[in-house]
Formats: C-alpha cells, structure tokens, sequence
C-alpha cells in the first residue's frame, strides 16, 4: 500500500443511522459490542482509495462466545458463516467495537495483537484477499478512529471517516461574504451547508433541463462543477433556459459557457467551474467526471445516458438521471412525464435494469454516420426532437435538486435507489416499485 495514499471510508446517512442504532440496542450494562460493514473498494487516483459499503451485520447477543466490558468472543460457526457468505464476493471487511467511556478512544493492546492477527487470516484464508478496516468508537458511538491493515498485519494506515457518500472536508470555513446568502438556509445546519459548498457537481447536459437545475443547485450552495455538453445555442432554446438570449446563440455560444454564466452570477467569487464542450465519450470528460463526487445526467439521448451509468459505476459516485417527455393522446389530449432516479450506489439495479436506456438506440447513436442515416431512414431513429416546455423542466430540475439536497443532508435515503414519475394533467406523483429492477445476471451493475 502506498504510504501516502488517502483512505477513506464513507458510509450513506441513513445505513450509519441504522447501524448505529442497531450497535446501540445490542448493547447492555457496557458491555463491548462489535459489528461489521461489509465494503466495495474503489481505487479513486494512484494515492486515493474510497471504500463503501454493501451491507452491514451487527451480531445479537446469542451470536457471542463472551462478551463483558473487557473484551468479546464471536461464537466460530456464527463468525465462519458471516465472513464466508461476504468475503468471498470480494468485499473487504470493516470491523468496529466499542470501549468503554466517552471521548476519543484509543486502541488497546489487544486490539493490536487480534487485530494483526485477523488481518493475516482474512488475508490467507480467501482468495481475493480482502483487506481489514478495523474502528474504535466510545461507548456512545460519538467519537471514534479508523485504521487500516496490510495483509501481513504488520503496517497501518490511517482512515477519514465520512458520515456521507461525498468527499468533503468538515474543517474548511465557508466564505464570509456567502455567510447572509444563505442565512435562511440554517434551519438545515451549519455542516450540511459546508457539504453543498464544497460538492463537487459533473453536469453531463447543458439544456432545458441542465441550466434550470445548475441555477437551482448553484443558488442552493453548490460552487464546483464540471460541465459537458458539446452543443451550441440555438434560437430554439431560448424558451427554455433561462437569461439566454438571441445575442448569445448569435455568438454562437456553447451551452457549457452559458451555463458557467449563470453560476458566475451567482459568485463573483470562490466558484469553480470547469467547462468542456465536448461529448461524455471524450477521455477529457470522463477524467474529469472521476474528480467529482456527483454525476447528474440531464440529455437526450440513450448514448450519453449508458456512459453515465458506466461511470458512474466504474468510480463509485452517485448518479442522477433527469429527464422530461410529452406526447398527445389520439384525442389531442396531453401527456407529460419527468422522471428523477438515482440508482444504488455501486450496483443492485441501473439505468439499463429500469428500461431508462434503450441499448439499441444507443449503439446506433454511436454508429457512423452513414449507419446513423440508414438507421433513421429505416425508421430506427426519429428526425425531429422531442418536444420540451420550460416548466415541465423545471419540475424535473427542482425536483432533482430537492433529491440531492436530502442525498447530502440524510433526510432523504437512496440507499436502496429511487425512481419517481410526475404525470401531468393527472398531477400524479408515482414512486416505481425498485425491486422489479433488481436482476442478478445485468451486464452492467452485477
């Protein structure tokens, strides 16, 4: 393991929540208790390394050889069975218990003598050799430290404990000069606007629905982007983004530097964003893509929307997909959908397991030209574009919003994956049911 490497395990709010209370229950009279985490290594950079977790088990108390306030002892068939069923999926596993007392503990003795030891077994024992992660919090679980072991179970390596999916630091100040623009933003606390500050945001999309959702996001608290898009404006988006104007599609602007604009007039200062008027398949965009902590898709086509879910899956970020569609009834009468789903976090079910992308349509938006024309001409591919309204987007973008502000604040949980539908004329919110996407043999996310 590279000794500068930066180790860091993030764990989704609400699976903290649950774990926690669970290791609090199991608990009686002070006695020591442990549980397990379960997790997905990711290699981020050379010297960065982001572990999530897939599942948790906190064991009951018939589950324990011994258990007091000095120590504990996992009955063998009941600890065989659990690191059998898990270890070998490839997971690597986090081990925490808790001592006695309130405060910042420190690692014992013994934590180091069985904890050397359980490394090197874990290590020699499964074929995949899974790496130990091992945790000491005090008696509330309020404060803790996490370590890493090789597996040798000679060397350790710091870990930064995240209570969130997303790579940000609880000791950076936010700017002075931001502090009133958000005072009525308090209610939802000091820490959870230091996360929107600091989130890093890639936009794969720049139109009606992109723009709307970077100026709610932006005016939410959100300064870092990248954005994609390698399109420029034209007359027919004026109805739908929103301070664009015939002097920009006559200067022909990219809608990625349009986009930036909006944002820049939010912050005159401390914004950063990356524009790259490229297509997603670009190796620059996907470079890029993989510093961010969000990755939010709002196109058009299936082609952009597969290498999102691609990515999203290949670097362990969280995913948004945003998209609107309308069309009229034989009797003329209206049918208008937006769609929000954000699929698990490193597999379980995807974009392509919830029929959101046509893998048809989008090997034949990557095709030639020529093949792309024989498509169309063959009815394959319709010539006109889909018809879009500004506020129609606008649901879709303020509602994609209002998701990733309950996704980094924890009042909102995606652990398992959301995908809601708003109908229009019939005002109907529709939550699909998840588990009718669950598939044990995709491609993609299994």
């Amino acid at each position: 393991m590279n000794k500068s490497a930066q180790v860091s395990l993030h764990i989704p709010p609400k699976m903290w929540s649950e774990f926690r209370d669970s290791m609090l229950k199991s608990r009686m009279l002070n006695e020591e208790v442990i549980g397990f985490l379960f997790c997905q290594r990711h290699q981020v950079f050379k010297n960065k390394i982001r572990y999530i977790p897939k599942t948790w088990v906190v064991p009951s108390s018939d589950c324990y050889e011994h258990q007091s306030t000095n120590g504990l002892v996992l009955k063998q068939h009941f600890h065989s069975y659990l690191l059998e069923n898990h270890l070998l999926e490839g997971l690597d596993v986090v081990h925490i218990h808790t001592h006695a007392g309130q405060g910042i503990p420190d690692f014992s003795y013994i934590d180091d003598r069985y904890e050397s030891e359980y490394a090197r077994f874990i290590a020699s024992g499964f074929p995949k050799k899974p790496r130990l992660i091992s945790g000491v919090f005090d008696e509330d679980l309020q404060s803790c430290q996490f370590r890493m072991w090789d597996r040798k179970g000679k060397k350790i390596e710091s870990v930064k404990f995240c209570h969130s999916l997303f790579d940000v630091s609880e000791n950076r100040d936010m700017m002075n000069n931001t502090d009133l623009m958000f005072a009525r933003q308090k209610i939802f606390g000091e820490a959870n606007q230091k996360q929107l500050n600091q989130l890093k945001v890639a936009l794969i999309g720049c139109g009606g629905i992109g723009s709307i959702f970077a100026e709610l996001l932006g005016r939410l608290g959100v300064k870092n982007w990248v954005l994609i898009d390698p399109d420029k404006l034209e007359t027919v988006n004026l109805n739908r983004m929103p301070g664009a104007t015939q002097e920009m599609v006559e200067q022909q602007w990219h809608k990625v530097y349009y986009v930036k604009h909006l944002i820049k007039r939010i912050y005159r200062e401390g914004s950063c964003v990356k524009t790259i008027p490229t297509s997603i398949e670009s190796e620059l965009a996907k470079q890029e893509i993989a510093t961010c902590d969000l990755i939010v898709v709002a196109t058009d086509n299936h082609l952009s929307r597969k290498t999102a879910q691609e990515l999203a899956l290949e670097y362990m970020r969280p995913l948004v997909c945003l998209g609107t569609h309308i069309d009229v009834k034989p009797d003329n009468t209206p049918r208008m959908y937006c769609r929000i789903t954000v699929p698990p976090l490193g597999g379980g079910w995807c974009l392509m397991c919830g029929n959101i992308i046509n893998l048809q349509l989008a090997a034949l938006e990557s095709a030639p030209s020529d093949i792309h024309q024989m498509a169309a001409g063959a009815g394959y591919l319709e010539g006109v574009n889909d018809p879009a309204v500004f506020w129609l987007n606008s649901i879709c973008a303020s509602t994609g919003v209002g998701v990733i502000h309950g996704m980094v604040s924890g009042f909102l949980n995606v652990d398992s994956g959301i995908d809601w539908i708003y109908e229009f004329p019939g005002s109907d919110w529709r939550k699909t049911n998840i588990e009718y996407f669950r598939t044990d043999d995709c491609y993609f996310c299994c």
